[in-house]
């Protein structure tokens, strides 16, 4: 008896040449800024580099490289809409687009062949802008103090406001202390009302965050831009 043999069709190496990089690799402005090198596995960074020609210009050291900086002879070409074009050869791809407004970024340089994508460079610039002054430190996280007595001298009471003035153009928070000190004379409440008003009129062009605290013989204000 004779046993029918079903043929065996090639379908694992059909279904490898169609596979197209998941979103996650096609990269995105952010994935750019946030890690310079998304989808760059450890294996990839173990990996022994291809030689690069003496003429050939190399990226700086923390920036994916773009352009003719990529190695690979071949990329998988993302444009700048995200449509994927497959593996298209390098040269090929820098022809197709003006030099003058996009760059090709190597998000992927991991994957084979490596995922490039399209850029616009005026896009780029202004993400890596504002992501620079994002990570700078907020000065209105900050509290300044400015300390002097009830009876401070108008010049001394001037150099003190002139210094919180800095402290609230810089972007900061004031909070000015009016303290009672020793040996000083004590103040009836109408004429520490008088100095008060005279602070709140000096710093007018600044907000008064709270209200004047009296506590005890001090008061306390707070000022922020």
């Amino acid at each position: 008896m004779f046993r029918l043999v079903r043929p065996i069709f090639a379908t694992t190496s059909l279904s490898r040449a169609i596979v197209r990089p998941s979103r996650r690799h096609l990269g995105t402005l952010d994935d750019i800024l946030q890690n310079p090198l998304p989808g760059y596995s450890r294996a990839a960074q173990q990996k022994t580099p291809a030689p690069v020609s003496a003429n050939k210009p190399t990226a700086p050291l923390g920036r994916p490289a773009r352009d003719e900086e990529i190695t690979s002879r071949f990329v998988t070409y993302v444009d700048a809409e995200g449509q994927v074009h497959g593996k298209c050869r390098l040269d090929s791809v820098l022809q197709q687009f003006d030099r003058t407004k996009y760059f090709l970024v190597e998000v992927d340089p991991s994957a084979r062949p490596p995922v490039c994508r399209l850029f616009e460079k005026k896009a780029l610039f202004e993400k890596q802008k504002a992501s620079k002054k994002k990570k700078q430190v907020a000065p209105q996280n900050v509290l300044k103090e400015v300390t002097f007595g009830w009876n401070v001298s108008p010049h001394d009471l001037e150099h003190k406001l002139a210094k919180a003035i800095q402290f609230l153009d810089k972007g900061n928070k004031v909070k000015v202390d009016i303290v009672h000190k020793k040996g000083q004379k004590f103040l009836d409440p109408e004429s520490k009302q008088k100095v008060v008003n005279g602070i709140i009129d000096q710093l007018n062009a600044y907000k008064m965050a709270k209200k004047p605290a009296f506590v005890g013989h001090n008061c306390i204000i707070h000022f922020e831009k």
